[in-house]
């Protein structure tokens, strides 16, 4: 399937999916909240279908390929910006993309400027959404992996990916991530959606939940906040340039 053939793919889900679009868009209300305010424009890596714009209107949205939702096509581990020119970086369901995560934060540490943040919302892998991706989702999803080298299988494809590369990045390997970038600073990391998404099927799987259900799967959420250690899905982490 070609990138465009995904992204159409992924715009009848949205439109179809009244329980993802929900979710989609608390999450979207979350990274706005998170945005630095310092000069500099605020860029969306991968916009996929643009989706972000509709929340913050100002984002500049790229893709790696020209599609009808991007503004620019930029590579994220090339970023054709000046040193210290942008205000944010935002990669919602990219980072676990990139070919070369190691060569992304270099990027992202020269172009951002001093305050400006990188914002990723991405897959995380719980003991619980590691069995489930695994299962019933078609990515592949490598705890074993190395966190920050190269992979020569995703740089040929830009739909290949690696679920885990957050999880490894930014919780497992974190040391490694504060000795290689310190100034880099992680300001968050927070685990998400330990029932709401699995239910909804994301853009792809099972609808197991209407969106009639996002109220109470919410205030489920909200009880089990504990276990999300064990039963999260997602994640948002918050990097900010010193």
């Amino acid at each position: 399937m070609t990138l465009r053939e995904t992204l159409d793919a992924q715009t009848e889900a949205w439109n179809s999916r009244a329980l993802l679009r929900r979710l989609y868009r608390e999450w979207f209300e979350e990274i706005g909240r998170r945005l630095a305010t310092v000069p500099g424009d605020t860029v969306e890596l991968g916009s996929g279908t643009g989706r972000l714009k509709e929340q913050v209107p100002f984002v500049v949205t790229t893709d790696v390929e020209p599609t009808p939702w991007a503004d620019h096509v930029v590579d994220a581990e090339r970023l054709p910006y000046a040193d210290g020119s942008l205000a944010n970086l935002v990669l919602i369901d990219v980072f676990h993309h990139l070919a070369d995560p190691a060569g992304f934060l270099d990027e992202a540490r020269r172009a951002l400027a001093p305050g400006g943040r990188v914002v990723i919302l991405d897959p995380y892998c719980s003991p619980v959404s590691t069995l489930a991706y695994r299962a019933f989702h078609p990515e592949r999803t490598d705890l074993s992996a190395p966190a920050f080298a190269p992979e020569a299988e995703i740089a040929a494809d830009p739909l290949a990916s690696n679920q885990a590369r957050a999880t490894l990045v930014f919780f497992r390997h974190r040391t490694e991530l504060r000795r290689g970038w310190p100034d880099l600073r992680i300001v968050e990391r927070r685990r998400l959606s330990l029932v709401a998404y699995p239910l909804s099927g994301g853009f792809f799987g099972r609808r197991l939940a209407p969106g009639a259900a996002y109220r109470p799967l919410a205030a489920a959420e909200r009880v089990l906040a504990p276990l999300a250690p064990l039963l999260a899905f997602r994640c948002l982490v918050v990097l900010e340039r010193a």
